[in-house]
């Protein structure tokens, strides 16, 4: 059984740059009647301190501005701080449709061939922050780790028909992104 209750330090948010589905930034626009371009980065590889990892690698697409990946912007937060552009006050200002990368942390199946089976928090989740008084009921953490890898493998197979196309490395964002039916503005 986990144990855990988030205590809103907002150090999830501040550490970390989610890259995110076209379905969850469609769900965000849906729900701001505003401009992806007011909350999504094209981030490289090299944006990042690590190298991305195996897993992350699925989520580049080519373009002549070399390889992508979409992702929530950072900002400049109160007391010298970078974050999320949706942090507000240690807070996530769209909790209730925030995608779907975000409502899955800090929880992973102890064994990701048995999503059936118990689920664990990730290794240091929280930054040592997080409470551990309350039950965490893994149905709806189960649920979700279902939705978002289904979402998310549909997503990579878009990403990698895109870039088995040769012309992709000569293309615009703006044409995947239509690829991936979303518009910039």
């Amino acid at each position: 059984m986990i144990k855990w209750r988030c205590t809103l330090c907002g150090e999830c948010c501040k550490s970390y740059a989610p890259l995110v589905l076209p379905e969850d930034i469609q769900r965000i626009q849906d729900s701001l009647h505003g401009p992806i371009s007011s909350f999504v980065t094209f981030y490289r590889p090299t944006d990042f301190l690590e190298p991305l990892d195996e897993s992350y690698l699925g989520l580049l697409f080519q373009t002549k501005h070399g390889e992508l990946a979409l992702g929530l912007s950072r900002v400049d937060l109160p007391g010298d701080e970078v974050g999320c552009v949706f942090l507000k006050s240690n807070m996530c200002s769209i909790h209730s449709f925030k995608p779907l990368v975000c409502r899955q942390y800090p929880f992973q199946p102890q064994d990701s061939n048995h999503v059936d089976g118990p689920f664990r928090l990730i290794d240091n989740p929280c930054f040592g922050k997080h409470a551990e008084d309350e039950p965490v009921d893994e149905n709806p953490v189960r649920l979700n780790y279902r939705i978002f890898h289904q979402k998310q493998d549909e997503y990579l197979q878009k990403v990698k028909e895109w870039n088995d196309d040769p012309a992709s490395r000569g293309k615009e964002i703006e044409d995947f992104l239509s690829f991936v039916r979303l518009r910039w503005d």
